[in-house]
Order: C-alpha cells, then sequence, then structure tokens
C-alpha cells in the first residue's frame, strides 16, 4: 500500500511488496486530530493524485534524495534527520526516491486548524492559507514528533488526552510560521490571545469556575478514556481555551491532572489494598493501560515504585 493510503486512510497498512515498515504508529490509540507514524521505506514511487484529507507533517529520520512533483513543480529533496515537510491537505502530490529512507508523519485533520484559526487568529477557513514548506530544521515540531512517538510506544490511554493538547499546540505552530492570510502576509502573533492574554479569552471572567467544573469532570471520569473534547464540551469551553485556561490557573495541563489524579486515587487503593489487590488490577482501577504505565508515572510523581509505597 502507498502512501496515498495514509491521506485515504488516515493510516497506511504495512505491504510486503511496497517494502514498507511501520515500527511504530498510534493506530488503534483512538487518537481523533492528529495521529503519528514512523515509517521505513525502500525506493519507490509515492504520489496523492487528489491529495490526503490530512495536513501531512514529514520529519526526517534518515539521509537520501526524494524527487517531489506538486503544483507543476519538480523539486530535488535532500533528506536529512531533522527536516521538515509540509503537505497541506488536498494537494496533489509525487514522490520518488533511490534509496531507503526513514521519516516520521504527523497527520493534522484541516478542522483542527480551522478551529484554531478561528479562535487564536479570528480567520475563518478562507482567510488564511497554509502553503507547502520545507525546512532545515523545526525544533517545535521535532519535539511534537518525539512526544507523539513516546506516546505511540506507551500505548497510554491518557495519551488521547495528550494527543489532542499537542493538536492545538502544533496547529498555533503552523499558523505562526507557516500560514499566511489571504494577502500573502504572515499571520504572525495571535492579537486575541498572545498579545492581550487570559482576559482576551471567552469566558475569561468566569475561568475559575470553568476550571473547578474541568476539575470535577476529571475526577469524577479519569478512570475511564477522558478526552480533553470530553472536558471541554462539559464546561462549555472549546478545547484550545480550556487548555490555556487550565495551564494558567494551575500552571499544569489537563493531560498532567490527569495523571495526577490517577496516581492519587492508585495511593488511595494501594494503602486500603493493604496487600491484597495486584497492581494490574489497580492500574486498571484508575485508568492506566497496565501495570508498567502505573509503575512509570506513580515513580515519576512520588519517587517510589508501587511495590515500595506498598512495602
Amino acid at each position: 500500500m502507498s502512501l496515498e493510503a495514509v491521506g485515504a486512510n488516515a493510516y497506511a497498512d504495512v505491504s510486503a511488496a511496497d517494502g514498507e515498515q511501520v515500527p511504530m504508529s498510534s493506530r488503534g490509540l483512538g487518537w481523533g486530530g492528529l495521529k503519528f507514524e514512523r515509517r521505513e521505506s525502500r525506493r519507490g514511487v509515492r504520489e496523492f493524485r487528489e491529495g490526503s484529507k490530512h495536513h501531512l507533517i514529514f520529519v526526517g529520520l534518515s539521509s537520501g534524495n526524494v524527487t517531489r512533483e506538486s503544483n507543476g513543480e519538480r523539486i530535488e529533496h535532500e533528506l536529512t534527520p531533522g527536516c521538515v515537510l509540509i503537505i497541506p491537505a488536498r494537494t496533489p502530490v509525487r514522490w520518488k526516491w533511490t534509496s531507503r529512507i526513514g521519516y516520521s508523519v504527523l497527520l493534522l485533520a484541516p478542522e483542527v486548524l480551522d478551529r484554531v484559526a478561528g479562535e487564536v487568529f479570528g480567520l475563518a477557513p478562507g482567510q488564511y492559507h497554509l502553503p507547502a514548506a520545507e525546512r532545515r530544521t523545526d525544533t517545535a515540531i521535532a519535539n511534537i514528533a518525539g512526544v507523539l512517538a513516546r506516546e505511540a510506544l506507551s500505548r497510554d490511554r491518557a495519551g488521547v488526552l495528550y494527543s489532542e493538547s499537542l493538536a492545538n499546540i502544533l496547529a498555533v505552530h503552523l499558523l505562526r510560521n507557516y500560514a499566511t492570510g489571504i494577502d500573502g502576509a504572515a499571520l504572525g502573533a495571535s492579537a486575541v490571545v498572545e498579545e492581550q492574554g487570559a482576559d482576551a479569552l471567552p469566558g475569561a471572567a468566569n475561568a475559575p469556575r470553568a476550571v473547578a467544573a474541568a476539575l470535577q469532570f476529571i475526577q469524577n471520569n479519569y478512570a475511564r478514556d477522558v478526552a480533553l473534547g470530553d472536558i471541554a464540551a462539559a464546561v462549555h469551553l472549546s478545547p484550545f481555551h480550556l487548555a490555556r485556561l487550565f495551564k494558567q490557573t494551575l500552571g499544569i495541563s489537563p493531560y498532567q491532572h490527569v495523571i495526577q489524579v490517577r496516581v492519587n486515587n492508585a495511593r488511595s487503593l494501594l494503602t486500603a489494598a493493604s496487600g491484597r489487590g495486584s497492581l494490574a488490577e489497580i492500574a486498571n482501577a484508575v485508568g492506566f493501560a497496565d501495570q508498567s504505565h502505573l509503575t512509570r508515572h506513580f515513580k515519576r510523581i512520588t519517587g517510589l515504585t508501587p511495590r515500595q509505597f506498598r512495602g
């Protein structure tokens, strides 16, 4: 299966005929607006005849030469570790390469970018343009790709919430550093949020109440696969604004708070169980994917493993 399937189906299956491998992927984890894959492929040709339904952000992991044909242009790319290539949704494109290449691909849903453009920049979908772009390095995108890789590898349930938060961060970065207005000018910083601060956020006067309601929702739902969109809907805010209010009020993200609540409840269960409950059972009861995820987060927050805490 070719990379065209990435755009058509969100994820491309491994095909022995193509010699492609997918050593890491977020498929099966329930991620919505932002998905992730790490891929390795032998020489070949790949084509999006009608473009992808996602904005595709590629991060190079190896060296090689790639030819790209798009919008009537033929461009020779020197693939290097850390280089970034952005292909907007619905952009026909064709690649050809003659050596083995490795790369990560981030798939961002256009509706996420449209929503953030409206919330942060006050722009409707037709008022901005995300062009195809190539850069030798982009530290922010490389960092996001690295975090997504770790979350995909960990298979943690809370990764859904984390990926939604990262989708917002990635969208803001793309809009500020790559997108242009209809006049071709860079968007720059948002006058709505970046320059005026928290008071510019819708409902800022009710921020403490909204955050308090979000905390209560998390407390009531931490043991299930809670998503940022679920929390935001419960307090009648957009996911982007909730995440900002949460960070400004508490100094941490909703994802970090969910992890803290799960660890705190695991501590209570470890104390109350007096050795009767297995660590796997406790991990499942508080919302972690398995015992290893409980142990990792428990030790990071408390300095002890669950076994050491139980004594």
